[in-house]
């Protein structure tokens, strides 16, 4: 039999041709394109099958002019390839305008603090730092858009998450419910040293380290002229009373810092260096006068018992405030004293020494502060509790003011235990 007679009985492979085959790929890529949802289907692993089936076919394709052929598809398929994925990942991490942004809702919860008069900008800089937006922009863009809820965002700490949409963020910045209240409260009539005492407790900052900070009273926010000449206790009066929050990692300066702009706020809305002035007094002396205020009186009568003392100081009379013997005393939780208390000699001791005491003596709030530079105008010398429901009568005299005395007294007598 002549070998070239053989009859072929094995089907040829169809010739390769790598450009219809690139056809093919490219529609079936378009294919899975949904124009509802904008998705793509295709992922890497459809990329590996086309590019698996190509060199199947390849196989069967020896020629050069194929090989060359199948280089060129492979290119073009990667590139598609490469082009959906980007688009996908895309179309989920940029807003229109190519700003980066997380889908949300969040990851991880974290912690973050707003300082107080942050922009937009200084806000979506210290959100970008822990990671709870994709990019700066995108929450300025949020905060123009949305100015409702841009505008009940308040300084504090915040509980979040990361990976955060910037307008999530924002929602959740401008929820009270999502404010942490790291926070302590100074009362009306503390001295220094109970503030520090409740700072220290509340925060973990030590006492020393308040004391360091306190020996420079321009650098917690308070205005120039204010302070005291006792270097031990420079502060005293002017750590304003309020509820303040701190952050995650409190310092002396952080602290103390919202408290000396606190008190500057209120005297500048008060106008209170002028005000003072018009008093006869300087801004200081009219905060040590506040402090006394802050001890003998209750809001409703500061702006009397305020007037009292400053008549006293117009004719050289002593102030005779039990309140100040106290401080020299180191007594709290009173104003009433004793003989002996009284007779000690101490500078604060206004029972031996006319005019005002050299350093306030506590640290008085808004309505003492008030009392003192808007004061009643009346013109008594005296006052006194008649009863401790908080009653005050107030003399010209000395003799009216014994009758008043003599009526506490009655009522002291009458109420065991209440005096």
């Amino acid at each position: 039999m002549d070998p070239w007679d053989f009859e072929e009985t094995v089907p040829l492979a169809p010739p390769y041709e790598p450009a219809q085959d690139a056809e093919e790929a490219t529609s079936r890529l378009l294919a899975d394109y949904d124009p509802e949802t904008g998705d793509y289907s295709y992922d890497e692993d459809d990329a590996a099958s086309e590019v698996g089936q190509l060199f199947d076919g390849a196989a069967a394709g020896p020629s050069h002019g194929g090989r060359n052929a199948l280089i060129i598809v492979l290119a073009v398929v990667l590139v598609l390839a490469l082009a959906i994925v980007g688009y996908s990942w895309g179309r989920t991490h940029l807003h229109a305008g190519g700003v980066a942004d997380y889908p949300g809702p969040g990851v991880n919860s974290v912690q973050v603090t707003i300082p107080m008069g942050a922009s937009s900008q200084t806000v979506a800089s210290v959100l970008f730092s822990k990671d709870i937006i994709a990019s700066q922009a995108a929450f300025v863009n949020a905060a123009k858009t949305d100015t409702l809820a841009w505008g009940n965002v308040q300084a504090g700490t915040y509980s979040l998450k990361t990976q955060m949409s910037a307008e999530q963020a924002l929602q959740a910045l401008a929820d009270p419910a999502n404010r942490v209240r790291n926070q302590f409260t100074i009362i009306e009539g503390w001295r220094t040293s109970q503030v520090f005492d409740a700072i220290n407790k509340a925060t973990g900052v030590s006492v020393d380290d308040l004391k360091a900070a306190a020996a420079q009273p321009m650098s917690i926010g308070l205005p120039a002229w204010a302070g005291t000449a006792d270097a031990n206790d420079p502060l005293e009066g002017y750590l304003f009373p309020d509820t303040y929050e701190y952050g995650d990692n409190p310092t002396a300066t952080s602290v103390l810092t919202p408290m000396g702009t606190k008190f500057n706020q209120v005297v500048t809305s008060l106008q209170f260096v002028t005000k003072a002035d018009d008093q006869g007094l300087t801004a200081n002396e009219a905060v040590v006068l506040a402090s006394i205020v802050q001890m003998e009186a209750t809001p409703k009568d500061m702006a009397d018992v305020a007037q009292v003392f400053l008549n006293r100081l117009a004719i050289d009379m002593p102030l005779q405030s039990d309140a100040t013997v106290a401080y020299a005393n180191g007594i709290t939780g009173t104003v009433w004293t004793t003989d002996a208390q009284r007779a000690l000699d101490s500078p604060y001791n206004t029972y031996l020494y006319n005019g005002l005491p050299p350093g306030p003596i506590c640290n008085p709030g808004q309505d003492a502060l008030n009392a003192v530079v808007n004061p009643s105008g009346n013109d008594y010398l005296y006052f006194t509790l008649v009863d401790m429901n908080g009653t005050v009568a107030y003399a010209k005299t000395a003799a009216e003011h014994q009758k008043n005395v003599d009526q506490l007294q009655a009522w002291c007598a009458a109420n065991p235990g209440r005096c």
